[in-house]
């Protein structure tokens, strides 16, 4: 009996100073909210129009390359959000997922369709690993362990989330608000606004903080969204701390729309985010690897391919890579 109330004590809580986005107990977005209630999840599950997915989708096995000495930035899509950028002298894992299901448990919750672009085992050392938020779809406490066991990196987390990983026996963690940053030999990891939420269990809702990263090595700038929706999260990064060279942009898990567009946008809110961060080449990402929602698998690539235009967006400035696809710099 005492061993299964050990799995409900809460973890070691941490004292965060009070914020215009922190209360002092939950985490908050400043600039207004739209939680939608159970009952909203419970009618989007008895009357959404789920399309249905592949059970299998054959990936291509792309050569992962090191950084060449011309070559400033690569980054390779794994799945996901997961991402493999590499700089001179600074390797960084964005929201590492390799697990097959996304969920709390192994024999439920979405599951994956394709696998990793890049297996775990093939990785090269890694120097930094960026968690955006605690969504199982993006901290994958199992594969972050292999990761420390492995390369020792420094994991970046937002507030409220060290404890999971501490707990896990992960050592080497800081936990970043809003506009902190880290400096990783010549490259700077800034952690800044996003329009999203946290929680792992129904008790827990935003009771940690969520965000994307700007890295800077000097040469190139290269910003993860995370997961977000469409907010003036984007101009003010753009103006706090300049146009990317790259943007790593969410465009998947979109409908239905009254139930995701707080927290995810869809491809043309993707392609408006790009051009309000002026950044130079966006990536698509988020999408195409596990059914989160009712769009049917190739409908964020069309809606995006299909937005482009409307925006005179050219596509070679927003890319839509095949997992273990790189792009180099």
């Amino acid at each position: 009996m005492l061993n299964f109330l050990v799995l409900f004590l809460p973890l070691v809580v941490f004292s965060y100073t009070k914020s215009d986005h922190y209360d002092g107990d939950k985490f908050f977005l400043p600039w207004g909210d739209n939680h939608k209630s159970i009952w909203s999840l419970m009618k989007w599950k008895l009357t959404g129009d789920k399309v249905p997915w592949p059970s299998h989708v054959p990936i291509k096995n792309y050569p992962l390359s090191p950084l060449a000495a011309t070559e400033t930035l690569k980054a390779t899509w794994i799945n996901h959000a997961t991402f493999l950028l590499q700089f001179p002298g600074v390797t960084v894992l964005t929201d590492p997922v390799f697990s097959d299901r996304v969920s709390p448990v192994s024999f439920a919750g979405p599951k994956r369709v394709h696998g990793p672009g890049v297996s775990l085992e093939s990785l090269p050392p890694i120097d930094v690993v960026i968690i955006s938020h605690n969504h199982y779809d993006h901290l994958d406490l199992e594969a972050l362990k292999l990761l420390d066991g492995r390369f020792h990196p420094l994991f970046l987390v937002p507030l409220g989330d060290e404890a999971l990983l501490k707990k896990s026996g992960i050592q080497t963690v800081k936990a970043l608000d809003w506009w902190e940053e880290v400096r990783v030999k010549d490259v700077r990891l800034i952690f800044a606004p996003a329009q999203h939420w946290s929680a792992r269990k129904l008790w827990d809702k935003n009771k940690s903080l969520w965000g994307s990263y700007m890295l800077d090595s000097g040469a190139r700038k290269v910003y993860f969204a995370g997961d977000t929706g469409h907010g003036p999260h984007f101009k003010d990064i753009k103006t706090r701390l300049g146009a990317p060279d790259l943007a790593l942009l969410p465009i998947g898990a979109y409908k239905p729309r009254w139930f995701m567009k707080y927290y995810h946008m869809d491809p043309e809110e993707a392609v408006m985010a790009h051009l309000e961060l002026g950044t130079q080449r966006s990536i698509a990402m988020h999408f195409g690897t596990f059914q989160l929602t009712d769009e049917g698998i190739d409908e964020p690539a069309r809606d995006l391919k299909l937005a482009l235009p409307k925006h005179n967006v050219p596509e070679q400035s927003f890319l839509i890579l095949q997992p273990g696809e790189s792009l180099s710099i």
